[in-house]
């Protein structure tokens, strides 16, 4: 792990608790049915599902959201599809005008098992992207905003590394600029302020498996902790990594009008 200032880094027993602990990697396997890796994630109003199948054979699945109104309405219609094999397929929902910013998850069901993949958002976390091709680079944008009010008590830790679900999936987290402040501008002739915010690279894993998924964490650090970094982790995002011999099929475009604000029950 990486500290943001200048104190002694983590040992490597401390490092293997917070590792086993994470819930971080609890997500990770949640995110799969089978040989399909699954992952969602906001954009605006739209929820994107990345569906990766890894598998020789066609999955045919239905998406349901797993998120309801205040009157009991699903934020979005069920849609089913057939994912091919070694393919990577990009689905797109519409939330409904109901929708008011409440957590949203969608259920991904085969017939003979499901998983619920929980919808990211991006206020603290902006990945350039959540679905990457093996050894492409990926940089995230760390909003550190939330650190504002504790920033004379609490350092911010990172980890050293990312890690997957695969043993060698496992790649070195740069952290490449902290960013922000206060800052003097010629062009105005005044002090003005700059949110604070962070970017970290990393290049995405080869999957052993044609398909992976991983993810990292940061932890916030009181100035008088004694190793309970665990109890301040910060998750970051689950990033979806596939072999470059799968197939690539975005079909975000072909998304439906948004789900209008009816009585679904009638």
């Amino acid at each position: 792990m990486r500290r943001l200032s200048s104190v002694q880094a983590l040992t490597a027993a401390v490092f293997i608790v917070v590792l086993l602990a994470s819930p971080a990697a609890a997500a990770m396997r949640d995110g799969w049915l089978g040989d399909m890796a699954v992952v969602a994630w906001l954009e605006d109003s739209t929820v994107k599902v990345a569906l990766a199948n890894g598998g020789t054979s066609r999955l045919t699945v239905t998406l349901t959201s797993e998120g309801w109104d205040q009157r009991w309405r699903p934020f979005f219609l069920d849609r089913t599809l057939v994912v091919p094999a070694r393919t990577v397929v990009i689905e797109a929902f519409n939330l409904n005008s109901t929708w008011r910013g409440e957590p949203v998850a969608v259920k991904v069901s085969a017939w003979d098992r499901e998983a619920v993949v929980e919808v990211q958002t991006q206020e603290i976390f902006s990945p350039s992207s959540y679905v990457v091709r093996s050894q492409e680079e990926l940089q995230v944008f760390v909003d550190l905003a939330f650190l504002a009010p504790e920033r004379e008590t609490v350092t911010l830790v990172v980890d050293d590394v990312y890690r997957g679900l695969g043993q060698s999936d496992v790649g070195e987290i740069t952290v490449k600029s902290v960013e922000g402040g206060f800052y003097f501008s010629p062009a105005r002739q005044r002090v003005e302020w700059i949110d604070p915010y962070m970017i970290l690279t990393m290049q995405a894993p080869r999957p052993q498996r044609e398909v992976t998924t991983f993810s990292f964490s940061v932890y916030k650090v009181p100035e008088d902790a004694r190793g309970r970094y665990s109890d301040q982790e910060i998750e970051g995002p689950t990033i979806l990594v596939f072999s470059r011999q799968l197939a690539y099929q975005d079909n975000s475009h072909l998304s439906s009008p948004p789900t209008p604000a009816w009585d679904w029950r009638r």
